[in-house]
């Protein structure tokens, strides 16, 4: 399979082994990050009100973060 996807991407196998690797290192750094951010909070959010939203969708947007 990966001979058919390196023959389609016109590179070797090696190469496209080498990018795959690369990119899912590149991944695993992302998610190790997540562990050090803050735990995600609306507290500070603050909702910003579309030009052409009625109040109606606007009071149900509201009561979706509440």
């Amino acid at each position: 399979m990966a001979s058919r996807v390196a023959r389609l991407d016109n590179v070797s196998v090696k190469v496209l082994v080498e990018d795959v690797m690369r990119r899912h290192l590149d991944y695993v750094g992302v998610v190790r990050e997540f562990s050090t951010m803050p735990p995600f909070s609306l507290e500070n959010y603050e909702l910003h009100r579309d030009a052409d939203e009625s109040d109606e969708d606007y009071a149900f947007r509201r009561s979706l973060f509440q």
